[in-house]
């Protein structure tokens, strides 16, 4: 159950129940592929062990929030209460989902910003460093930041600029670029590898990274099938999928998913456009 300005920490008996009280503030998300997991941290217990989960008011960033633990309960058949209405989908979302599903994704971590500043040693130790610290709601490679020490940690998680924004701490997974796969239906006939001209770990084209097309017949086929079972998991015919490979282990990894991708704008508009054209005409043929 959850309190929007308070917590009371004991339970409050009634009758053969017994009710427990708290912020979203007490909230946090742990993602690991096959094993996501979202607890309070007063008493450190899982969600799923509860058996009504009630949202009695939603303060930010809980909305933002909400999406991630409806997903999480109905998983493990722990249905919420009434948070259809007032969820938004986010970067945790997804990554709660694709986890859920087995898809690869990599090791993310959502703490209360009351717990954040603290966390470092524990991330670093969990994620490995250097390790990623975005936000969940930005695009583009904005508010991305690539950890090495303790001080890059503070340096953002204290600064006041970054007050009102709910980071997630993500494993860097090491890569000689990402890929950027448009999936229409089941197609994908788009695919753009792109990576970073400066030595940063941003390959966004907004961040500066240079894109080249790849041959979508010469990819490797599980992994495109994977980029289509994520696009069906976030309920999207048209989107793009970010996917990344670690360099070492070989490893594929599914970064994002985006339900707005470029086609008539950015790295190879004509391409992309004459790609999409072709996909509406075989889907009005159909039809």
């Amino acid at each position: 159950m959850f309190q929007p300005e308070y917590l009371v920490s004991a339970g409050l008996e009634l009758g053969e129940f017994k009710a427990f009280f708290c912020g979203i503030e007490d909230i946090a998300f742990s993602v690991e592929t096959g094993r996501p997991r979202v607890y309070e941290t007063i008493g450190g217990r899982d969600l799923a062990e509860f058996r009504l989960i009630q949202i009695a008011a939603y303060p930010r960033p809980t909305a933002t929030l909400l999406s991630s633990i409806s997903s999480y309960l109905e998983h493990r058949q722990r249905p919420p209460v009434k948070t259809a209405a007032i969820s938004a989908p986010t970067k945790l979302y997804q990554l709660m989902v694709l986890a859920q599903d087995g898809l690869p994704v990599p090791a993310t971590f959502y703490l209360p910003r009351r717990l954040l500043r603290g966390s470092f040693a524990e991330l670093a130790d969990r994620l490995g460093l250097p390790f990623v610290l975005k936000a969940m709601n930005t695009s583009g490679g904005r508010l991305n930041f690539l950890i090495e020490t303790e001080v890059d940690f503070l340096r953002y998680v204290e600064d006041a600029a970054y007050a009102q924004v709910a980071f997630l701490a993500q494993q860097f997974i090491p890569n000689n670029g990402t890929f950027r796969t448009l999936v229409f239906g089941r197609d994908v006939p788009i695919i753009m590898h792109r990576c970073t001209t400066d030595g940063s770990h941003l390959t966004n084209t907004e961040q500066g990274g240079h894109a080249t097309l790849f041959d979508v017949e010469t990819f490797e086929a599980d992994v495109l099938d994977m980029a289509v079972r994520a696009v069906e998991l976030m309920g999207c015919e048209i989107a793009g999928v970010n996917l990344v490979q670690d360099r070492q282990t070989r490893q594929w990894y599914v970064l994002e998913v985006s339900s707005n991708p470029a086609i008539g704008t950015g790295a190879f508009a004509e391409e992309k456009t004459r790609a999409y054209s072709c996909y509406l005409r075989a889907k009005l043929s159909a039809g």
